[in-house]
């Protein structure tokens, strides 16, 4: 009986080393990956704030087609600054609203 006491406690000791390893592997292939699609993730990001909002995505469009590239870059920071700014008013109207409600 000791015997197989004994081969069960180095089985186990063998298996939880092993699943340790498994671990640490997918862990890095899962960085790897995260890496390596995080333009992807970004794009789909993209996409659905645009999807959400067609008349931001229009406008910005439009004013920036015909720009160079130094006005684009000017612009879209002024854009980029009118959106973060929209959406701070937009966020503390509805805090109020639901305040008063």
């Amino acid at each position: 009986m000791n015997a197989r006491v004994a081969y069960l406690r180095r089985r186990r000791e063998l298996l939880i080393s092993r699943a340790a390893d498994q671990r640490s592997e997918v862990s890095s292939i899962a960085l790897h990956l995260q890496q390596r699609l995080r333009p992807v993730d970004t794009g789909f990001a993209i996409v659905q704030a645009l999807r959400k909002h067609p008349v931001m995505a229009l406008a910005s469009t439009t004013l920036l087609l015909p720009a160079s590239k130094n006005k684009l870059l000017r612009w879209s920071s002024r854009l980029f600054a009118a959106w973060e700014l929209f959406y701070l008013v937009h966020k503390q109207w509805h805090a109020v609203r639901q305040k008063k409600s």
